[in-house]
């Protein structure tokens, strides 16, 4: 089969959507998605709460992002579940995933506007929560509508929206300033959604309440968590969340990492923002060599397992440089190998986890909680991160500490068996 009759297979659940267009349309609202929480969570909350409480502004940091994390722990294996039940003539994720991108807007205009600490901590909190409720039912698009055998390529693909989300949002935020970095990102996220949902349509799920309603129960709380019983969802969920907390805990604090570990002093023009932008975007340019090529790499070899412990290894040395080399040079060679690192991760993520799931009628809710491991550390990282650089030797601790979680997930995925 050639490589465009295999672009136009048609996926499952509907006769009239191609394979190339639905990892078209669903590489959309996740460089989307990615650049909303990346220019949040790197430069505008940061540079926000430093203008609120400089004097403070590590463990200011720390508090918000704490809070946050409740959303994230709760929202995104919600959001799954209340899609898998969901019963409309526009399918099971579309209502969800357009409804839950125009509060998230809502809410981060709010957030632009917020006069201090409190009312942006509430806010903060609640967009992470419906954010993360956001990401259940895009993120079940993959399984949902992609053949196991093709899955490979499409995470390949789909990976590819994160680095360019991390550059769009790095830059958006850095360059835009407060208001309208919030503003842009918010339209940015709600217009993407529609062209997802009305490019990739879905079939009506009304006639399934119909056929199944006898087998629709309502869940209990343990049974929300009963993909944990598979060792392999296990296994993959826990070095997923090691690998993310190394990166998200030390990317989380590179605003202040350049500022006050490397010194103004040391930066091109001694603007911090925009040296964050520079390195931001070095590594989403190695990211990107490398994702495709890795992603198709995997999927020839049939290693998929291999290239995530590779790509664990690699962040880990990348992380030592900071902390032998603490220059604008040591800083930039840096962001290379992080970039290289975790875009092979990348290319082969949502393959690895769509493959562990346990239950093809709870699609959307085992990838949600696969996905917390992705967004917990994210918003748990700044309570580590504040701790790491107060009490345990500053930004070099952070650092170290980001090599050993990297090592964590790196073993952790050998371990799997239902994967090569």
């Amino acid at each position: 089969m050639s490589n465009a009759e295999v672009a136009e297979r048609k996926t499952p659940h509907s006769t009239h959507v191609t394979l190339r267009r639905v990892l078209i349309s669903l590489i959309i609202p996740t460089t989307a998605m990615y650049a909303m929480v990346n220019g949040i969570q790197q430069v505008l909350v940061p540079a926000q709460v430093e203008a609120i409480d400089a004097a403070d502004k590590v463990g200011s940091l720390a508090l918000l992002t704490t809070f946050a994390a409740i959303g994230t722990l709760v929202g995104i294996p919600f959001g799954g579940a209340l899609s898998d039940r969901t019963r409309s003539r526009y399918g099971r994720r579309a209502p969800w995933i357009v409804v839950l991108s125009g509060i998230s807007g809502v809410l981060m205009i709010a957030m632009a506007v917020s006069p201090n600490l409190l009312v942006l901590g509430i806010v903060y909190s609640v967009l992470w929560l419906v954010l993360n409720m956001y990401l259940g039912p895009l993120f079940a698009i993959l399984p949902d509508r992609v053949p196991e055998d093709r899955r490979g390529l499409a995470s390949s693909i789909v990976a590819l929206g994160t680095p360019l989300g991390v550059f769009v949002g790095v830059q958006i935020a850095s360059r835009a300033g407060a208001f309208w970095g919030y503003a842009v990102l918010a339209i940015v996220l709600f217009v993407s959604s529609l062209v997802l949902v009305l490019s990739v349509r879905e079939t009506s799920t009304l006639d399934i309440v119909r056929e199944r309603n006898v087998r629709i129960q309502r869940p209990s709380v343990w049974s929300f968590f009963e993909a944990f019983r598979s060792r392999d969802y296990t296994l993959a969920f826990t070095s997923r969340f090691a690998l993310f907390l190394s990166y998200y805990t030390v990317s989380g604090y590179l605003y202040y990492t350049m500022s006050d570990y490397i010194g103004m002093e040391n930066l091109p023009g001694e603007n911090v923002a925009v040296a964050v932008s520079t390195l931001s975007t070095i590594s989403v340019v190695a990211w990107i060599l490398v994702a495709t090529l890795f992603g198709w790499l995997a999927d020839r070899l049939d290693r998929r397992k291999l290239f995530v412990g590779i790509s664990a290894i690699g962040l880990a040395c990348s992380m030592l440089i900071p902390i032998f080399v603490p220059t604008w040079t040591g800083m930039v060679i840096y962001s290379v190998f992080l970039g290289i690192s975790i875009g092979t991760y990348f290319a082969v993520d949502l393959a690895v986890m769509s493959l562990v799931l346990p239950n093809k009628e709870t699609v959307g809710r085992d990838f949600g909680i696969l996905s917390v491991a992705t967004g917990l550390p994210l918003t748990m990282s700044g309570a580590l991160a504040a701790a790491l650089i107060t009490y345990f030797g500053g930004y070099a601790a952070l650092y170290a500490f980001g090599v050993i979680a990297s090592l964590i997930s790196g073993v952790t995925i050998l371990f799997i068996k239902s994967i090569r």
